[in-house]
C-alpha cells in the first residue's frame, strides 16, 4: 500500500513538473487497448463431435450466408471466410478422437475492428446445427 502511495505521488509530481502526462501512461493505455481488441472478437468452446463434422458444418454455415471461403484446411483445422465486410476465422483443434475445441474470431473493415456480433452469431448457428 505504501508503494502505491509513493508511486501516485511521483506520478503527480512528474505531471506537474513536466507539464505533460508521463510516458508510462501512454504505454499502459496502448497495451491495454491492444489486449482488449485481440480478445473481444474471440469465442471458443469444446464439442463432442468429429473434426470432419465440425468442418462441414462451418463450411455449410458460410455457404448459407453467401460467404466466400478464402482458406480451408481440414488437416490444419483452419477456415477463413469473407462474409460481406466481415472476415471469419475458425480454428478446430482435436482434443481426442471425438472431442474438439472450436474457436471463432471475426474482424471487420480490413481486419482492424473486432466483430463480436459476427463471432457470436456464427458460434450460435454452429451450436444449433451441431445439437440437431
Amino acid at each position: 500500500m505504501k508503494n502505491l502511495r509513493v508511486a501516485a505521488v511521483l506520478l503527480v509530481l512528474l505531471t506537474v513538473m513536466g507539464a505533460c502526462v508521463p510516458f508510462p501512461l501512454f504505454v499502459g493505455g496502448a497495451s491495454g487497448g491492444a489486449v482488449y481488441s485481440s480478445t473481444s472478437d474471440h469465442i471458443e468452446d469444446v464439442f463432442n463431435i468429429s473434426k470432419e463434422q465440425a468442418f462441414e458444418t462451418i463450411i455449410g454455415l458460410v455457404a448459407k450466408d453467401d460467404g466466400q471461403i478464402k482458406v480451408s484446411s481440414i488437416t490444419e483445422g483452419k477456415i477463413q471466410a469473407g462474409i460481406g465486410k466481415t472476415l471469419l476465422y475458425v480454428n478446430i483443434t482435436p482434443i481426442d478422437d471425438m472431442t474438439i475445441k472450436v474457436s471463432f474470431r471475426a474482424k471487420k473493415h480490413i481486419e482492424l475492428i473486432p466483430d463480436k456480433e459476427a463471432s457470436v452469431r456464427y458460434y450460435r448457428a454452429f451450436v444449433k446445427e451441431v445439437m440437431k
